[in-house]
């Protein structure tokens, strides 16, 4: 019996080893990877809300054909008309990046939905789209399954939209409760501005009734052009929201994952593209009019007069991968939902995380090192005059004030409003507010100018001021 124990233990020795062996070799090779990218995966599944492919499931491959643009505007494609045009005898910018590059026009959120739905492959659709982004948000339930992410910002508007007023004052006085009435359309770009600025002066859009466009109303949200006027008194535009209103570039996120190497060489040709269009926009006004269905030249100058097309530097800063900015990208979105939603504009809640692809802007910044240190435009100081008028006031809470949270408030008006003049208060504490100016100023490399201390701290309050 003593000889037989030694053997029938290396016999079950060798039957467990055995048993090991054979589990491991039929195992999912790939279970190991699978599990240490979940992580990643459940985070690129989340920023389209919608299940997808895992990020090692595509594999960065060579565009073979057009890669295609369309714009929600004709002047928005004049850096990529401009780059596209070549010399005599000469190859275009783009030709000389390996791009073969078209653009056209939509007339209305459908037609992008359509171009992008159908993709680049066919000669009517679309691998990018370049549209405000308050109607990117507005229009995203239903273009949820394309999965788009935005991957840069083209520019901001300047002064497209408007506020108008039956009062100067209306905006900086209204009521504490019920219903404001707006003479605004669902969804655009001047009514997101209206609902924007009432919200920041403590009227939700909730408590705003959109009335008929042409009705009579207290406020009316305008798309300025040269053939539209509004009655009563002008009172924001978007020239004086300069960083609110941002442009961007979206496309499908496979295609992102597909042709990131592609779509960084569209990105930096179309940088150069804005930097030819700053020095002679009367010609590239003339080239965007060449194409295809395009309106007459005088009409697109007008409207590129009302576009600030941006630089990789402020790309940087408004990903946030750059600057003390207190208004991201990301932030700008994430209000832009809300208050569409309190509109009832959209329906459900917010992606998980918002769809913003930011690694063609950092692959670009890490790889130019003259583009990243250019300065952002400053905002313009202010000069002597009549006496500034309030055209809104941001007030604090009743009780007692979070200086953290006030400073962060501060923050972001100051950016929205980057070329005004704000006044600034804290209840019944001069001294107080003195320090939460100088904090702010700190934080969020403000201009010295463009904070102003009340001499009266009667409440806590941000004015926004008229320049003077």
């Amino acid at each position: 019996m003593r000889k037989l124990t030694p053997i029938l233990l290396i016999t079950l020795l060798a039957a467990f080893v055995g048993t090991v062996w054979s589990r491991q070799r039929g195992a999912d090779p790939s279970e190991h990877a699978d599990s240490s990218s979940s992580g990643a995966t459940r985070v690129a599944d989340n920023r389209a809300g919608t299940p997808g492919p895992k990020p090692d499931a595509v594999k960065p491959t060579p565009l073979t054909r057009t890669l295609r643009t369309v714009a929600l505007g004709w002047e928005f494609l004049a850096p990529g008309v401009i780059a596209n045009e070549a010399p005599t005898g000469k190859p275009s910018d783009f030709k000389t990046a390996g791009l073969d590059v078209s653009f056209a026009n939509a007339a209305n959120v459908d037609e992008i939905e359509s171009a992008l739905a159908k993709g680049g492959g066919e000669a009517t659709g679309a691998d990018i789209a370049i549209m405000p982004l308050s109607s990117y948000v507005a229009s995203y339930e239903r273009m949820r399954a394309l999965s788009l992410e935005v991957f840069f910002v083209v520019g901001w508007s300047h002064g497209r939209e408007a506020l108008y007023g039956q009062t100067s004052s209306v905006l900086a006085k209204l009521p504490a409760a019920g219903m404001v009435k707006l003479a605004a359309a669902a969804g655009k770009p001047e009514t997101f501005l209206a609902l924007f600025l009432l919200d920041l002066a403590g009227v939700p859009a909730s408590r705003v009734e959109l009335v008929d466009p042409a009705a009579r109303a207290p406020l009316s949200a305008v798309f300025r052009s040269s053939k539209q006027r509004a009655a009563g008194k002008l009172l924001v535009t978007s020239a004086d929201t300069p960083h609110l209103m941002p442009l961007v570039a979206v496309a499908p996120r496979g295609f992102i994952a597909a042709h990131g190497a592609q779509l960084e060489r569209w990105t930096r040709t179309w940088l150069g593209g804005v930097k030819h269009l700053a020095d002679d926009v009367p010609a590239g006004g003339r080239l965007v009019a060449t194409l295809p269905g395009a309106p007459p030249v005088v009409g697109i100058i007008e409207a590129l007069g009302q576009v600030e097309f941006a630089t990789l530097r402020e790309n940087a800063v408004a990903v946030g991968l750059a600057g003390r900015s207190a208004l991201t990208l990301e932030q700008i979105f994430t209000a832009t939902w809300r208050i569409w939603r309190d509109a009832g504009v959209l329906a459900t809640p917010p992606p998980e995380v918002v769809p913003l692809h930011t690694g063609i802007v950092a692959a670009l910044a890490r790889a130019s090192s003259g583009t990243a240190t250019e300065s952002v435009r400053k905002p313009t100081a202010a000069s002597g005059g009549k006496r500034p008028e309030v055209l809104l006031v941001v007030r604090g809470p009743e009780g007692k004030l979070d200086s953290d949270a006030w400073i962060a408030r501060i923050g972001v008006v100051a950016m929205v409003f980057h070329r005004l003049p704000l006044r600034i208060s804290i209840k019944g504490d001069a001294k107080a507010t003195q320090t939460v100016a100088d904090a702010a100023r700190e934080r969020f490399n403000l201009p010295p100018s463009q904070l102003v201390v009340a001499k009266r701290t009667t409440e806590s309050t941000i004015e926004v001021l008229s320049q003077p």
